[in-house]
């Protein structure tokens, strides 16, 4: 059974919304609202999601950056949440971030060499064969001429200060590397070397990954767990080929249908479990899904300040038709197909009420009710997913 070497229980990141004069609280923004993660030691955690669904918060309150409203972050069993200010220090050199844009995370007045070997003079570190000699070796290993230490970093090209800022990260031997979309900014032929310097660092020292994410096809590449994020929480996770081959979520579907294939009428998402309603959601053919073209999100996501009640996602799905609330009569059953569970009845009414932690989906050919989902616990399925709707029946597995 895999370690986890980071743990996040219930993590909740709210930023408080102020007007008037007097500057009262008169709302807050929902960032980061009851998300939890593991992350397993010496393997890549990809996190998923639209912009603004409260990635790079959640990565910044993983390094101790912002300071979370409520919840437990736990590095090798410590809640590093409840340090004190020489506690996160040593957090820092534990826990490390590589951010998004290779030029604007580096000091324009310092050279590479000094950049490299900050961390050092901050925790007051002399290494074995003096600072410069460290600092030479960082730059070897991520693929940079040590002789080019005296250089500034417009002097390189994007690749190149992406490198300088994970040799940067790498100088204290973190475990853990949260990776805040550091490959978007780059050239496509730049983001594979970057991508395979990441993965042979991994191999060579161990670290754990948070990689942060747009692109679904770089994640699958790099990632052994997948996260998808919406509105600040969690709608599924599970192993890289579960959520990829088997999208349970309406939401990661969509994702997956939006992937760019060679083949349009071949996409990377399992078929619809309902057939899509009139509004919420249109599709470049009627059926949607494999041979379906792209599945076309209609509105954007709902503000944070003030999300819907129940499920995010709700307001946007398509396998939750729109109903008066005093009639929450459950929709027909499935179209008969050969699966064993193919008569199962949803509830669309579930969309509007608070949903449970994520519970592992039931396997296929379980005649269990959407609502008789085990709870999760020690052997409960690796492949979870916050959606009633799609508890009722595994999606089939997909051959790409």
């Amino acid at each position: 059974m895999d370690e986890p070497v980071l743990e996040v229980r219930d993590l909740v990141k709210h930023y408080p919304v102020r007007n008037g004069l007097l500057r009262r609280s008169t709302g807050a923004v929902k960032a980061v609202d009851g998300v939890s993660l593991t992350l397993d030691r010496g393997k890549t955690l990809g996190l998923v999601g639209e912009s603004g669904s409260g990635k790079s918060t959640l990565a910044r309150v993983l390094v101790g950056i912002e300071k979370p409203t409520s919840g437990q972050v736990l590095v090798d069993g410590e809640d590093v949440t409840r340090l004190s200010q020489a506690g996160r220090k040593q957090l820092r050199r534990d826990v490390q971030m590589v951010f998004q844009d290779p030029y604007t995370s580096l000091n324009p007045r310092m050279s590479v060499g000094e950049i490299v070997g900050e961390p050092f003079a901050i925790h007051g570190i002399t290494p074995a064969g003096g600072r410069r000699a460290a600092v030479g070796e960082l730059l070897e290993l991520v693929g940079l001429d040590p002789d080019h230490a005296n250089r500034y970093p417009h002097q390189f090209s994007g690749g190149q200060r992406q490198r300088v800022g994970i040799a940067r990260a790498l100088a204290l031997r973190p475990k853990i590397l949260v990776c805040d979309e550091p490959v978007s900014a780059l050239d496509v032929s730049v983001q594979g070397q970057v991508i395979n310097l990441l993965e042979d660092l991994q191999e060579e020292l161990g670290l754990s990954y948070l990689f942060v994410a747009h692109d679904l096809g770089v994640v699958r590449h790099i990632a052994h767990d997948v996260a998808v994020m919406y509105l600040g929480r969690i709608v599924e996770q599970g192993r890289e080929a579960e959520v990829y081959d088997g999208a349970q979520h309406p939401y990661t579907q969509a994702l997956l249908s939006a992937v760019p294939v060679p083949d349009p009428s071949v996409r990377l998402v399992a078929p619809s479990l309902v057939e899509p309603v009139e509004t919420g959601v249109s599709t470049s053919s009627t059926s949607g899904g494999v041979g379906g073209g792209a599945i076309v999100l209609e509105g954007d996501p709902p503000s944070p300040v003030d999300p819907p009640s129940g499920c995010p996602f709700h307001t946007r799905c398509w396998l939750a038709p729109a109903l008066p609330e005093a009639q929450p009569d459950p929709i027909p059953s499935y179209p008969p197909t050969d699966r064993p569970d193919a008569g199962l009845r949803l509830v669309p009414a579930v969309c509007e009420t608070d949903l449970p932690a994520l519970v592992p989906r039931p396997e296929v050919g379980s005649a269990a009710a959407p609502g008789d989902v085990p709870a999760a616990g020690p052997g409960a399925a690796s492949h979870v997913v916050a959606c009633h709707f799609a508890r009722g029946l595994a999606a089939p597995r997909v051959e790409v």
